[in-house]
């Protein structure tokens, strides 16, 4: 039996892996507004009062780990923090989360499978996890996103605090590069070159729309079929 301590990392030394920059932390968000709520008269509000979910699914799910150095892990019980952007699990009743993501070479969670990988943000460059769609040549991954959302000045003394998921982005990596956002068909085939012209006119002629998945998917099959 594979020994999980070398995997875990409690809740409250999350930020100090050092590919955890992706890291956010809730208790801070909710003693902030607590703060404001206590000046302004309004209820005192805890984690368990912040509506929606900050899961990719809330149950944990049997689930099957990679490691890059090929040490597997089965059957242990994850669940996805889509604000942490943390695979979490439990041990001796508490939640834990995966340390050192980035020996992470595969996750299989039911029938999904996700990755971890470098991407680059508008500024710098981050690490997180990502939804594989789509492996060959190129891995077409999705990122899902979620914010916690303040109450603004127009809201409900009753409103609180909120998680709201965010539309997905796709990213594409090839081998063990860097992840790049594909927001349009120039950034596309930006990224893919050097492609062929016909793959460029594919993308023209059909108008691939990077916001949707099934487009993205049909790219990728189709590149697979064309000579190289």
């Amino acid at each position: 039996m594979i020994i999980l301590s070398i995997l875990i990392w409690t809740a409250h030394v999350f930020g100090q892996a050092g590919n955890r920059s992706e890291t956010k932390d809730v208790g801070y968000e909710v003693a902030k507004l607590n703060s404001l709520n206590q000046n302004q008269g309004n209820k005192y509000l805890e984690e368990k009062d912040i509506a929606g979910t900050p899961f990719f699914d809330k149950q944990f799910q049997k689930s099957y780990i990679l490691k890059t150095n090929g040490v597997e892990i089965k059957d242990i019980f994850l669940r996805y923090n889509l604000y942490n952007n943390n695979m979490e699990f439990k041990k001796d009743g508490k939640i834990l989360s995966i340390a050192f993501p980035s020996e992470i070479q595969r996750i299989k969670m039911g029938e999904k499978i996700f990755t971890h990988a470098r991407y680059m943000k508008p500024k710098k460059v981050d690490y997180g996890f990502f939804q594989v769609l789509y492996e060959g040549d190129y891995q077409l991954l999705e990122k899902d996103q979620v914010v916690l959302k303040s109450p603004s000045d127009k809201t409900s003394q009753n409103d609180s605090l909120r998680f709201e998921k965010l539309p997905p982005e796709f990213y594409l990596l090839y081998g063990n590069g860097m992840a790049h956002l594909v927001y349009s068909q120039k950034t596309l085939i930006k990224v893919l070159q050097p492609i062929p012209q016909n793959i460029i006119d594919y993308i023209k002629s059909n108008k691939i729309n990077t916001k949707d998945e099934k487009q993205l998917i049909d790219l990728m099959e189709y590149m697979a079929d064309s000579p190289n």
